[in-house]
């Protein structure tokens, strides 16, 4: 039996990860890691930056981009390395553990019970995962080192 989510990262870790948070190197390299695949892209990328996580969002909240992109990495068959990313960046603009867990159960409801189970067991994978680095501290957990991190934990190896 899977342990309850909720219990998986304490107030501790979380405080530990948010400390080291910084928003702007999480947009630079999320921008770098998007674009690098194909440049050309870049214009794409750079608009949505600007657009959706700069310091001042014109309309959504840092936390509400967050819940928006949980919720919809959360309704279909996205990679998990995606799902990982955001559910930490959520904890770092704000939301709670609880509050991701919500997102994906009410998104479960329209996707299916598969999927449900497929982003639980993400989300508790994830947290694992920043619970390690949080106990780990200084320089892994920080912003520009958790953000690769996790894309190359939760990315499946090509082969």
């Amino acid at each position: 039996m899977n342990p309850d989510v909720r219990s998986m990262l304490t107030e501790t870790q979380l405080g530990v990860l948010r400390g080291s948070y910084r928003r702007g190197v999480m947009h630079m390299i999320a921008t770098k890691i998007v674009a690098a695949p194909y440049p050309p892209a870049s214009g794409l990328v750079d608009f949505a930056a600007e657009r959706f996580y700069n310091e001042a969002p014109p309309i959504l909240t840092h936390a509400d981009r967050e819940r928006c992109l949980i919720a919809l990495f959360a309704s279909g068959r996205r990679p998990a390395f995606a799902m990982a990313v955001h559910v930490y960046w959520g904890l770092m603009e704000g939301l709670t553990v609880d509050e991701i867990a919500e997102i994906i159960s009410l998104s479960a409801l329209y996707a299916g019970l598969d999927v449900l189970t497929d982003n639980n067991r993400t989300l508790g994978d994830t947290l694992k995962f920043l619970a390690k680095t949080a106990d780990a501290g200084g320089e892994a957990a920080q912003s520009q080192v958790v953000l690769p991190a996790l894309v190359a934990a939760f990315r499946p190896s090509a082969g």
